[in-house]
């Protein structure tokens, strides 16, 4: 187990003196922290790293213990989400919003948020092209220099929900790829009923073979970590590394939040509520930087939000890879031979952060941070440490 100092340097620490994750954190769906993290510039982070994965663990090999779902996990998804659609008549549109955390100013970057502070932005200045994948026009934009990032999107998010306080500052080391996924955005949606996740996965492959991408680098953020995962396996050619942001392996092994979170997390459920009640479900413990992303997310000219029909198709992959046992891939995770990262909060209420740690445990050599204080819009509360973090890693 290491932690990163004030340099960002290395250090070994004692498995008894740093992050744990033991039974009752993995049932809750929380990691406890027991030390006195070093303070960062821009946000708190540390890294987590559990046992390294032995290729036999999805074969029959023993999870270390700490990292074990809790036994009979797949019928409690189920219920849950079965529990979660007759409960969306009951929960009112307040519900998800929690008193704010006592979080340290520097932990947060929410400035930057004036017309001003993005005057030149490449992400706001981008242009939207359309590329033909599979008879689907796919829309989608491009910008910045340097390795290549495609970017894949979570539930309720068009391109214009990326935040440019993130996308600008991957710019400046990377060419990065965003777009609209089927149905979502500007983006049609496809001839078959429902999406799933192997279809999006199918679709974004397509994407970069039409594009002429040279195996980017894939950032899968929640929902879009699902597609990521079912891509590197499905299409193992196609891209060169991974960054799993905020996302979980999915079926039995997916850990679930505390069931009041899951209550609160309705929405995101519910077919009849839009993305914008989804979406500040992610910044639950944090409206100012809920406030600082809708401003900064404004600035975009011609800006394009997600159509119910759009979010409902999304809904359906997600509780596609949580319920259905063949959509996800663990069992072919520790066959991956490609650099991994993977990116947690220890504050995330939709994706706990014990879905890292089993990511981390399967995807053989992978790296696994985990921040501190910060909820599921941890890419968007502290953009300039993700995007240093993002930077390093494709460097």
């Amino acid at each position: 187990m290491r932690h990163l100092d004030q340099d960002g340097m290395a250090e070994v620490a004692d498995h008894r003196t740093g992050w744990r994750a033991d039974d009752r954190a993995v049932r809750s769906g929380t990691l406890s922290r027991f030390w006195s993290v070093p303070q960062l510039e821009g946000a708190h982070m540390s890294a987590f790293h559990p046992p390294q994965p032995t290729s036999v663990a999805p074969h029959g090999g023993p999870l270390p213990r700490h990292l074990r779902p809790v036994s009979g996990r797949r019928t409690p998804v189920s219920a849950v989400l079965a529990a979660l659609a007759t409960s969306v008549l009951l929960v009112g549109p307040g519900v998800a919003h929690a008193d704010p955390a006592d979080v340290p100013a520097s932990a947060m970057d929410t400035a930057w948020t004036t017309a001003d502070g993005f005057r030149g932005s490449p992400s706001l200045a981008a242009p939207t092209h359309i590329v033909d994948v599979a008879g689907v026009p796919i829309a989608y934009r491009r910008f910045g220099q340097g390795p290549t990032l495609v970017l894949t999107p979570c539930l309720g998010f068009s391109m214009d929900d990326w935040d440019p306080a993130l996308l600008d500052r991957l710019a400046a080391t990377n060419h990065v790829v965003l777009f609209d996924s089927d149905g979502v955005g500007r983006t049609p949606a496809s001839s078959a009923a429902l999406s799933t996740v192997r279809q999006l996965s199918d679709q974004a492959a397509g994407l970069i073979q039409a594009l002429h991408l040279d195996r980017p680098t894939l950032v899968g953020y929640s929902l879009g970590g699902f597609v990521a995962q079912r891509l590197v396996v499905d299409h193992p050619d196609v891209v060169g590394a991974l960054i799993l942001m905020g996302t979980g392996p999915g079926g039995s092994q997916q850990v679930l939040p505390d069931l009041p979170d899951l209550i609160a997390g309705a929405p995101a459920f519910d077919p009849t509520a839009p993305a914008d009640r989804v979406i500040p479900l992610y910044f639950s413990d944090h409206p100012d930087a809920l406030a600082a992303w809708r401003q900064r997310t404004a600035l975009r000219p011609d800006r394009v939000g997600v159509n119910l029909t759009g979010l409902n198709r999304q809904r359906a992959a997600m509780s596609d890879w949580l319920i259905d046992p063949t959509a996800n891939v663990i069992a072919s995770l520790p066959n991956l031979r490609l650099p991994t990262l993977i990116l947690g909060a220890d504050n995330d209420k939709q994706e706990p952060a014990a879905n890292s740690a089993l990511l981390h445990h399967y995807i053989n050599g992978s790296e696994l941070l985990i921040y501190p204080q910060l909820g599921h819009a941890f890419p968007f509360e502290a953009p300039a440490r993700v995007a240093e973090d993002i930077a390093r890693f494709t460097r």
